[in-house]
């Protein structure tokens, strides 16, 4: 089992590459990076945090298929893996549908040009001449004049159950949303054997990674108001829906996404009740936050990216947490 740390994009570049190198500190196997419309650009930062961590490798996630071309992403993760060899990977995805749509993308045939782009952007990483005249991207021989030393393992993120199938079918892995229940967690991945089938099993080297939030602090009351925030921008999305119903609490999916859409995120996340915390995340005190990230590791996940949210003190203690779990997990003892 992996343990990982994720950053949203919504701090400072410079605060996040302290947390990048504290994090690999703490023993995390892999940076993640992500690449949330309006916010810190996910290569950038991941190439930027190359220059202060030594070894985790290091992953912009999740680039969109609409919104980046195969060539341009191809460019960029070969130039990541370039400056940090042995390093680099890519979670691929839709993306975000209110964010697509202010961007004035149209996410048409998604399968379809899923499809196309792993293969396009594949080709184009092993130096190929590419020529596609697909759904949304048309290559007229397009090709990269330099290769990379290794295959970048290229993961494809979703929810969907069609999509986590193709994902099983044709990715080098899946990448599972945060903010999702244990159950929806284990649905995704039935979803994911399905698709598996169709190539003949999944190879040794796939990867079934899962996004989880965390918050932690003493009296676990604020790790708990700061989850809740994170869940109500996570909700804006109609892609939800299943997972809240699987929850089982009362809650208003259509009232958190109209709040979202005219940005008022202080009443989306009014609309959530104190429970939900704990429920799509694991936050509360430092042991309620090891026994919940635990429940997770044990369904079927081989890597779990964490989170962290919070303030200064809520990131220490969660980074606590993370070496507590990555020691328990290599098997090492603390001295």
């Amino acid at each position: 089992m992996r343990i990982s740390v994720y950053f949203d994009g919504f701090a400072a570049v410079a605060e996040m590459l302290q947390a990048a190198a504290a994090a690999e500190r703490a023993g995390a196997s892999a940076l993640w990076f992500a690449q949330h419309m309006g916010y810190r650009d996910a290569f950038v930062v991941a190439a930027t945090a190359a220059g202060v961590t030594r070894r985790v490798e290091l992953v912009p996630t999740a680039i969109s298929i609409y919104s980046w071309p195969p060539l341009q992403t191809a460019m960029s993760i070969a130039s990541l893996e370039d400056a940090a060899p042995g390093r680099a990977a890519l979670a691929i995805a839709v993306g975000n549908m209110l964010n697509l749509a202010e961007s004035g993308f149209e996410p048409v045939k998604p399968l379809r040009v899923m499809r196309e782009y792993m293969q396009a952007l594949r080709a184009l990483l092993d130096g190929q001449p590419v020529h596609l005249d697909g759904v949304t991207s048309k290559l007229r021989g397009a090709h990269l004049t330099f290769r990379t030393s290794r295959t970048i393992p290229i993961m494809v993120a979703s929810t969907g159950p069609e999509m986590l199938q193709l994902g099983g079918e044709i990715g080098d892995g899946v990448v599972l949303s945060t903010g999702l229940t244990i159950e929806s967690t284990r649905r995704c991945l039935a979803d994911v054997a399905i698709g598996a089938q169709r190539r003949g099993g999944l190879p040794t080297t796939f990867r079934k990674t899962g996004f989880i939030n965390l918050a932690v602090s003493e009296d676990g009351t604020t790790a708990r108001a700061a989850v809740l925030r994170k869940l109500a921008h996570l909700f804006r999305s109609k892609n939800h829906a299943e997972n809240i119903k699987s929850s089982g609490f009362d809650i208003d999916h259509d009232a958190i996404m109209e709040a979202n859409a005219r940005h008022d995120l202080d009443a989306a996340t009014a609309l959530l009740p104190d429970a939900a915390a704990s429920a799509f995340a694991c936050a509360g005190t430092p042991q309620q936050c090891h026994d919940r990230l635990q429940e997770y590791l044990s369904i079927g996940l081989d890597e779990a990216v964490i989170e962290i949210s919070g303030d200064a003190d809520g990131r220490r203690l969660a980074l606590d947490v993370i070496r507590d779990l990555t020691v328990r997990q290599s098997g090492s003892h603390r001295y």
